[in-house]
Formats: structure tokens, C-alpha cells, sequence
């Protein structure tokens, strides 16, 4: 993990780095004491005595040199000398608050990816598919949609069940294969998808034009062409 310390953007005007700078030349104060900070940091947020000759070494400057910068950090306030390591106050509860939220933050992880994870929820099992024997009636209306769709051109062009199939010769009587001609007539004539044949051929304008059957053929009136049923139902 890269840390971060905050650097003050008006830090180069600062009385201390001004006076550092008096004293090691322009530009050279500002430089290593930020490239110190740096190693303070990733040492634990303070300077060691004991790790000099590794500081200088990483600062690429002589021992002596690194003993002078220290000793006049040391003189105007920049560093504090405790006994083995040198410290600047504020920075130093800089690093033990980054430390801390790191720690933190890595103790929440280990403690989230310890859980257990929670038990799948039990799959609801699927429900059975109710039987759907074929009836006498139910294979006469398979009969009727398959000389339709032969008639039409079509194919699949029904999704009633045996039970709903059924049903519609209960309704109709015989009058189901006019209901079934010009329900699956409007239905292929026009490119429709529903999704309940059954409910649709139960709709108020299929049964309204079962009656009017019924009425023509009690009335021995001509049952109209597959043309006039086209036409009807553009």
C-alpha cells in the first residue's frame, strides 16, 4: 500500500524551510527535507539514529552532510531529538492516523470475509404439470387447427391445451369450428401473439359473431366465404 502525507501547498514560504534553505543553499533544504519526511514515513513517522548511514545513502548525499541538514532541522524546530530517533510532532501523528485507518480498514475486511456465507435460499420445487389427457372433444378441435393451418399455410398456430379445447366445444357447441375459423382467421390474417387462445376465443367479438351464426343459419342464410371473413376482420 502507497501512503500519502499531506504537503501544505504554501510549505516553500514556510519561516522554517526559509531559514533551512539560508542555511544548506536554495532549493537543496526544500528538497531534502520533503525527500526526508518521505523515508520518515515509510520507516513509521520518525528518523532513527541508528538508520543514518541508510537515510544518506537513499538521500544519495554523504553522512555528514545528512548529520549537518539533521542538526539544523533539529535547531529551528523542523525535528525534535528523543534521545534514539528524531521526530516532527505533527507528522508524526500523521502517519499513526494513516496507520490506524489502515489497520482498521484491513480488520473489516478480514472480519467481512470470515463470515460464513448465508445459506442459499431453498429452491421452491416446481410444481407439477397438471395431466392434460386428450378427450374425444379435444382431438376433434386438434383436427379442426390442423386442417386450418393446412388451409392457411401456417404452422402452430394454436396453444390450447386439451382441457381448454375441451372447453371451447362446451361453449359452442356446434358452432366451435366457426369460432375456431375466425379467431385463428383474424389471428394468422394479422400476425397476432396472445398469450391465452382460450381466453381470446372467449372474447366478446368471437362471440358475437358465433351468434350472428346462429342467426343465419336459423334463418338458412349463406355461411360467409374465407374471402368475406378476411374482409371482415381487416
Amino acid at each position: 500500500m502507497a501512503w500519502y502525507f499531506r504537503h501544505d501547498y504554501s510549505a516553500r514560504n514556510d519561516r522554517k524551510i526559509t531559514e533551512l534553505e539560508m542555511e544548506m543553499g536554495e532549493n537543496i533544504g526544500y528538497a531534502m527535507w520533503f525527500k526526508l519526511l518521505e523515508i520518515m514515513g515509510e520507516m513509521g513517522g520518525s528518523l532513527p539514529k541508528e538508520k543514518m548511514k541508510v537515510v544518506a545513502y537513499a538521500l544519495r548525499v554523504p553522512l555528514d552532510v545528512l548529520l549537518q541538514f539533521v542538526r539544523i532541522c533539529v535547531r529551528i524546530g523542523l525535528l525534535t531529538d528523543n534521545d534514539d530517533e528524531y521526530m516532527n510532532e505533527r507528522f508524526a501523528k500523521e502517519c499513526a492516523k494513516i496507520k490506524d485507518t489502515s489497520e482498521k480498514a484491513s480488520n473489516s475486511a478480514k472480519i467481512r470475509w470470515s463470515k460464513p456465507e448465508p445459506d442459499p435460499k431453498p429452491k421452491k420445487p416446481k410444481s407439477e404439470q397438471k395431466p392434460d389427457p386428450e378427450t374425444q372433444e379435444s382431438a376433434r378441435v386438434r383436427s379442426m387447427i390442423a386442417d386450418l393451418e393446412a388451409e392457411f399455410g401456417a404452422q402452430k398456430i394454436s396453444n390450447l391445451s386439451n382441457a381448454e379445447a375441451a372447453k371451447i366445444v362446451e361453449k359452442y357447441g356446434d358452432h366451435a369450428p366457426f369460432a375456431l375459423r375466425i379467431f385463428y382467421l383474424w389471428k394468422v390474417s394479422k400476425g397476432k401473439r396472445v398469450k391465452s387462445d382460450y381466453l381470446s376465443l372467449l372474447a366478446p367479438w368471437v362471440q358475437d359473431e358465433v351468434a350472428k351464426e346462429r342467426q343465419r343459419k336459423n334463418g338458412n342464410q349463406s355461411v360467409p366465404t374465407r374471402k368475406e371473413l378476411l374482409e371482415a376482420y381487416k
